[in-house]
């Protein structure tokens, strides 16, 4: 199959074997697949990214750099076919799933962090079959490759108390961030404030419907900015930091009001320092985030199909296997894009670019 292939520090776009479903599992074909932020993560800091692995004894995101790598985790496909054992969706029907499949030995691999299950960056892949949702014909399935990074937003502000009321603060307004804001939205949340330096993903919170977003890079502090909309409030604050740079929870720890429970969802992956003390002064909770309710994917997904999120508002662009490297050194340049899908049957190595939903 062709495949963007990360070889060297590189992605390349050639042949790559084809992947075989093994005992329950369900071999796809991509639709559309988007670029994580996790996944600029391991590519810039593969060191650094798999030594968090194994100090945290986590092997899903265990791979060999030395050997060659398909990425991709937040996809789309149709049914191609069953291994052993396995049912599910006939072939032809349009899914997303969790992307998760067992190895051999009965192990846990994200698709996309193995070796051996290559992810959406291909132009098939394997999961476990009970990992499908099928997706509706109402529902672009381009554009439901967004329930995964969406999910992640909603599904950690489920583990929070955010509700009714509640102030709120949301650090990065990539598609987790704005997931999250969505969330807060949702749940009553009031006022939210989103932050992020790029003037394009500000604008995207603001059309979720964000109380008031806040540029950072200007010195304005968006949990300030929370504080004085909100007044004396009987809630404490709910902040979820999307970003992954070192210094941000620190930061964080001095300036959040006593009692704020923090959700740190953006991976820093280098060593940072926090000066707990604050923290424990303030009766601050923090929260690291990885693992959600597995149900909030797929209410995620019914949240796209009915309308409640439009995943047309975030996609800001789109590649073929070709122009993946771009794409990413694109997402380094936050001010660029939001979401940009990988499509299989893309060619060139430019990135489109897709007009902002208004």
């Amino acid at each position: 199959m062709r495949a963007a292939v990360l070889t060297g520090g590189r992605f390349v776009a050639r042949e790559h074997p084809e992947p075989v479903p093994g005992p329950g599992q369900v071999l796809l074909a991509t639709e559309a697949c988007g670029i994580c932020g996790s996944d600029l993560s391991a590519v810039a800091h593969t060191a650094d990214f798999l030594k968090a692995s194994r100090d945290s004894g986590t092997t899903s995101f265990l791979f060999d750099p030395d050997r060659p790598l398909v990425m991709g985790h937040e996809f789309s496909g149709r049914v191609l076919g069953y291994g052993p054992g396995a049912s599910g969706p006939p072939p032809g029907t349009g899914v997303v799933a969790l992307p998760w499949a067992l190895d051999g030995a009965g192990v846990v691999r994200t698709v996309g962090y193995s070796n051996a299950h290559p992810g959406g960056f291909g132009e098939r892949m394997v999961v476990q079959a009970a990992a499908l949702l099928p997706v509706p014909d109402s529902l672009d399935l381009a554009l439901a490759s967004l329930t995964e990074p969406l999910a992640v937003g909603f599904g950690n502000v489920a583990r929070s108390a955010a509700g009714p009321g509640t102030p709120a603060v949301v650090l990065g307004c990539g598609p987790v961030g704005l997931g999250a804001l969505a969330a807060l939205l949702e749940r009553g949340a009031e006022p939210v404030v989103a932050s992020d330096p790029s003037a394009l993903r500000r604008a995207a919170a603001a059309r979720l419907g964000a109380h008031a977003v806040v540029d950072p890079s200007t010195g304005e502090d968006p949990v300030a900015r929370c504080v004085a909309l909100a007044g004396p409030r009987p809630h404490p604050m709910v902040v979820v930091n999307c970003v992954g740079l070192t210094g941000v929870l620190n930061a964080l720890l001095h300036a959040v009001p006593r009692g704020t429970e923090i959700l740190q969802i953006g991976g820093v992956m280098t060593e940072d320092v926090i000066r707990p003390v604050v923290g424990i002064y303030k009766d601050v909770t923090l929260r690291m985030c990885l693992t959600y309710p597995p149900s909030e994917f797929g209410a995620t997904l019914d949240r796209l199909v009915d309308g409640r999120i439009d995943p047309a508002a975030l996609v800001t662009g789109e590649a073929g296997f070709g122009g993946l490297e771009a794409a990413f050194a694109s997402l380094r340049r936050p001010e660029e894009h939001i979401k940009v899908l990988i499509r299989p049957g893309r060619e060139g190595v430019e990135i489109i670019t897709t007009p902002d939903a208004s």
